[in-house]
């Protein structure tokens, strides 16, 4: 038998058998996978520039074993629609926040508790350390795993009526919230009407007057165009807006040891990288914003804390009294 035909024989025995193949010089070949990202945000947000800067620093830690194809712009459905696809096989990441997350687990509404960080500061001292830890646990418990955080910035309601310069402003106010209880109940209780609305639809709902308003980080808001179909961009600072990528634990676990080691140390540097990004884009973006067009103003909000204050202790017990008194161990309220 000719060597040809010998190593012929070889190689489809063992494919046969379902064994890995070995490239030249001994080292081992991973066996090529394609990882679907899906993210709802637009190709000028940072969090696609981050996406992209993930898939092509997996690309290099996998040795090209794991191509990640990103899909912008809920090109795969809403970010409901990725996590159910994440848990039954037919997606493999999704960025969500963490409100849309908390139908899994309600330890992820800590950040839809009204004024619970006020910097940046509190909020990656917090994600690096016991709240973090918290969180990847729960995700694990509901069949995910974190790949990174995203840094978003704090949310602030704009609208196309009037300024808010008082939680008078606020009344009637129909702003377009996540559909997350503790968001809408925080919205509501500062007189607005909270109406919950899919990411995807709001831009067109602002054009129609489905809905007066939202609230949006900065960077967010600029991105998306919402100067376009709005009016009056007002910094009430209300939540701190953390967003997330998760793949589905499951399949995290089918992968080798080498392509998990690959996912995590791109994770970790992706998270470095986004965070550094966000807050760059985050320097002259209110400029921009005024520049658009789109009137930016400060406002007191010891008023609004105050009013809001109540809901932490009232969701305490729903929350997670652990998650709450671990991120009020980093306030320096």
């Amino acid at each position: 038998m000719n060597k040809k035909l010998t190593t012929a024989l070889l190689c489809a025995a063992v494919i046969a058998a379902g064994l890995p193949l070995y490239a030249g010089g001994g080292s081992e070949k991973e066996a090529k996978v394609v990882v679907k990202l899906s993210d709802q945000v637009n190709e000028q947000n940072p969090h696609y520039l981050a996406d992209d800067y993930f898939a092509k620093t997996l690309a290099e830690k996998s040795g090209g074993s794991i191509e990640v194809k990103v899909f912008p712009n809920s090109q795969l459905g809403n970010a409901r629609e990725g996590l159910e696809g994440v848990l039954s096989g037919t997606l493999e990441m999704v960025k969500v926040t963490a409100a849309e997350l908390s139908t899994y687990s309600p330890k992820f509404s800590i950040f839809s508790l009204p004024y619970v960080f006020t910097s940046k500061t509190e909020v990656f001292a917090a994600l690096d350390g016991k709240v973090g830890d918290i969180l990847k646990q729960e995700l694990a418990n509901k069949g995910f795993k974190l790949v990174a955080f995203y840094d978003t910035g704090f949310r602030s309601i704009f609208n196309g009526k009037r300024p808010i310069n008082s939680i008078a402003d606020l009344k009637g106010l129909k702003i377009r919230v996540i559909n997350d209880p503790i968001m809408i109940e925080t919205v509501n209780t500062l007189g607005a009407l909270a109406t919950p609305l899919a990411y995807g639809e709001l831009y067109m709902a602002l054009k129609q007057g489905v809905v007066d308003g939202a609230e949006q980080p900065p960077v967010a808001l600029y991105t998306m165009k919402f100067f376009e179909v709005s009016k009056y961009f007002s910094m009430t600072n209300h939540f701190y807006d953390l967003n997330l990528v998760v793949m589905s634990k499951a399949y995290y676990e089918k992968l080798s040891a080498a392509q998990q080691k690959a996912i995590d140390e791109a994770g970790k540097a992706v998270q470095d990288y986004e965070r550094k990004l966000w807050g760059d884009y985050e320097k002259d973006v209110v400029g921009k914003i005024e520049a658009a067009g789109m009137p930016v103003n400060e406002l007191d909000l010891a008023p609004f804390k105050t009013a809001v204050s109540a809901i932490i202790e009232k969701n305490k017990a729903r929350v997670g009294a652990d998650i709450i008194d671990a991120a009020l161990s980093y306030s320096k309220k």
